[in-house]
């Protein structure tokens, strides 16, 4: 009878733990039947209503959510950058005070860890070094690294326009604003307008320059100098007509308006959307995807002329060129500015790179030349991105994309031996990710663009493939049975080919980005800043911190001591010279 008792009082305390722990989970956990659970915060759009419409639904949605501009973002990285001082100072570390006279932000456009992963494996394979794992990037031995959170305000997952916004500028913003805040408005272009790390640096009297591999034009380098409604305006012909008497396109911004007008450096593709195509221009390898489209003006303004033109009015000794050799050509240490834009597109990817066109290394280490004047400058403020990794994804182009990232380790490395690591901040980040899985069971050392599976199994899968993107049709087999949906028999020839599409599981023109945190690391003053997990904004706090410009520049009295620091020592050394001066009879003697 006891142990009948004792039976039922243990299975009815089971029971209930049992209906207590998952029969009715906390609300925080609990799945949600229907749509109709959704709260009242997380409205949801209609992903086929016209942008306008979209964006008038998403404000109306949040009317009663306080709004996301540039004051509640600054407010959001002072915040992060005073939590990361204090954790210092509790540790009594004084690092985070040190000052960086020049920064370079380079930006592996798509460049997710994935990616830096599989980057990394390509490179010691490409190279024959080892197995590939075991490679290293010239960026992993950067003593600080941490994780950015990319989303924009409007989206989930982001694009570079949004996000470059946030790094460059200070604030997050919508997806396909450059330079605005998520006030901004297709009317007004001064409501939502927002300042770059460029012009922080030109205030300070610092040197500036851009370098990419797109587009001079593109989402990632117009958000250091553009302030545009939308990202597609780069050229005159893009604007609708409700907003051409209120904006001008993003190419004119680049000449004709600060910061982008007083650029010591602009090296990159984009001849097109500045109205000085080249006719002859050679295109040797068909890729596709809308990246390879590419606006015109109707305006026929030449805007590399005027550029020249405007530099001989003010004196300043500027230089155009459109050729790797008339790169080669020219005095760097001599030219005050320099222009250079090598395609009417994109460069061409580097896999593939067609005659003429200097690699993203060289622009690199061009770029830094000019910008460098030892004592006789404040410093400089540079951003190089390694852009086409972003654009081999959304193609499928798994291969073009991972050698992009080798080039863009290649000018880190060049970044690296040609400046003083006690006077150079480098970050190196990515603005997001991709839909890129880097999966299976492959062998050590196994060809990162091969296949995944283990000895004998079936079906024969890649290690790298693509949540979505045209590589689903390039691998479809229309007459499969249920058993066998994908062609596997590629030639070795066509797996070798640099247009060659790796899977897709989900048939889209071009495959997407993906939403996870993307990686940031820094070398130099300054570096000690990026720690943890924090909004991407922050990026902008840390160079305006480190570098003695811009919003953060006045956080506490660590720039007015460098200042000070810098004039004792001067002061110093004049005295010791002065002092020196009745001795200098005995060496003659």
């Amino acid at each position: 009878m006891f142990y009948l008792i004792y039976f039922c009082v243990v299975s009815i305390i089971l029971h209930c733990a049992k209906a207590a722990t998952t029969s009715f989970p906390p609300p925080i956990i609990r799945t949600l039947d229907t749509t109709s659970q959704v709260g009242p915060e997380f409205k949801t759009l209609d992903p086929t209503a016209p942008v306008d419409e979209a964006t008038r639904k998403l404000a109306k949605a949040n009317e009663d959510k306080k709004v996301e501009d540039s004051k509640f973002w600054f407010n959001v990285g002072l915040k992060q950058l005073e939590k990361i001082v204090n954790v210092a100072k509790n540790n009594d570390d004084n690092s985070y005070k040190k000052k960086a006279k020049n920064i370079i932000i380079f930006v592996g456009d798509g460049m997710g860890v994935t990616t830096i992963t599989a980057g990394r494996i390509y490179k010691g394979q490409y190279l024959k070094h080892g197995l590939g794992e075991e490679e290293k990037l010239s960026f992993d031995e950067f003593p600080y690294t941490a994780l950015v959170k990319t989303y924009n305000v409007d989206k989930q997952v982001p694009d570079s326009a949004g996000t470059a916004t946030a790094m460059f500028c200070g604030s997050k913003a919508h997806f396909g604003a450059i330079g605005m805040d998520a006030t901004r408005s297709p009317n007004n272009s001064t409501q939502g307008r927002l300042t770059s790390i460029m012009d922080w640096a030109q205030k300070e009297n610092k040197r500036t320059g851009i370098v990419t591999t797109t587009r001079i034009t593109h989402a990632t380098p117009a958000a250091t100098y553009a302030r545009i409604y939308h990202r597609d305006w780069e050229c005159d012909s893009k604007i609708p007509e409700q907003s051409k008497d209120h904006y001008i396109d993003i190419a004119r911004q680049l000449v004709e308006t600060s910061p982008g007008n007083k650029f010591n450096v602009v090296l990159g593709g984009g001849l097109q959307p500045l109205g000085a195509m080249n006719p002859m221009e050679k295109r040797t390898t068909p890729w596709e995807g809308g990246t390879e489209k590419v606006c015109s003006r109707n305006d026929t303004l030449n805007l590399p002329e005027m550029w020249l033109k405007m530099g001989q009015e003010i004196n300043d000794e500027r230089a155009f060129v459109s050729t790797q050799e008339e790169l080669k050509q020219l005095d760097l240490k001599k030219i005050n500015s320099l222009m250079g834009l090598f395609r009417n597109n994109h460069m061409t990817y580097a896999i593939a790179k067609e005659e003429g066109e200097p690699s993203l290394k060289e622009m690199t280490e061009a770029a830094i030349d000019v910008l460098e004047r030892g004592n006789k400058s404040k410093g400089y403020v540079l951003l190089v991105e390694g852009g086409r990794i972003d654009q081999g994804h959304h193609q499928n182009y798994a291969r073009a994309a991972l050698h992009e990232v080798y080039e863009f380790d290649m000018a880190i490395q060049a970044a690296l031996e040609r400046t003083n690591e006690n006077e150079t901040l480098i970050l190196v980040t990515a603005d997001h990710s991709h839909a890129v899985t880097l999966n299976g069971y492959p062998a050590r050392g196994n060809d990162i663009l091969g296949f995944a599976n283990k000895p004998g199994q079936d079906p024969i899968y890649e290690t790298l493939t693509y949540a979505n993107g045209p590589g689903f049709k390039d691998h479809l087999n229309l007459s499969a049975t249920t058993e066998n949906i994908w062609i596997t028999n590629f030639t070795e020839e066509q797996r070798q080919s640099s247009t060659y599409r790796h899977l897709a599981t989900l048939p889209l023109p071009d495959e997407t980005h993906g939403g996870e945190d993307v990686a940031l690391f820094a070398h130099g003053p300054g570096s000690s800043l990026v720690r943890g997990v924090f909004e991407q904004n922050y990026i902008a706090f840390v160079m305006s911190y480190a570098g003695c410009m811009g919003p953060a520049k006045d956080f506490d009295n660590s720039c007015q001591h460098r200042s000070s620091a810098g004039s004792l020592s001067m002061s110093l050394l004049l005295f010791a010279a002065v002092s020196f001066i009745p001795y200098i009879h005995i060496f003659d003697n």
